[in-house]
């Protein structure tokens, strides 16, 4: 049995402490590095790249891209969370940009204009081929929407040259 230590379900509980804080009253300009996590309470403008927790919080503002393995959203990015592990947007987050990220958890009153992205291992792209009409015809007949339409107006336009009886 599987003891309560072991059930970190919280990004909070994998991560530990918050060591480095931007206050509420502060605006900070330029790019952030470093290893510990981080809290933005103010105004923050640029990239960060953080390997703990980046918390941006309900009064915090990011204008940048947040490169880190953990984040959590209470306040405002306008920018990309990159590389992510696990994302939380809470209620009243805001994000305009791009999440990548293997985990998200988006709650009630969260807003997100962009794109989610939840890449896994192995995935490959789909790649679809479409057969050119010089082939052989009965392998030329697709089941998608588009080659229907065009193999009906094809059907369609062969029909009217028709001679009708008279």
């Amino acid at each position: 049995m599987k003891k309560k230590e072991d059930k970190k379900r919280r990004v909070e509980d994998k991560t530990g402490s918050i060591l480095s804080i931007i206050a509420p009253s502060t605006k900070f300009k330029g790019t952030l590095s470093g290893s510990d996590s981080l809290l933005i309470a103010g105004h923050f403008k640029g990239d960060i790249k953080c390997d703990g927790l980046v918390r941006v919080d309900r009064e915090g503002r990011v204008q940048g891209t947040i490169n880190s393995p953990y984040v959590i959203v209470e306040g405002e990015i306008n920018g990309d969370i990159m590389s992510a592990e696990h994302v939380e947007l809470r209620a009243g987050a805001r994000v305009v940009g791009n999440i990548n990220t293997v985990k998200i958890v988006m709650a009630e009153g969260c807003i997100v204009q962009g794109e989610v992205q939840t890449p896994r291992e192995g995935d490959k792209p789909f790649v679809f081929v479409e057969k050119r009409k010089g082939e052989n015809q009965q392998d030329n007949q697709d089941k998608s929407p588009s080659s229907k339409a065009t193999n009906n107006s094809e059907v369609k336009s062969d029909s009217s040259n028709e001679k009708k009886p008279s």
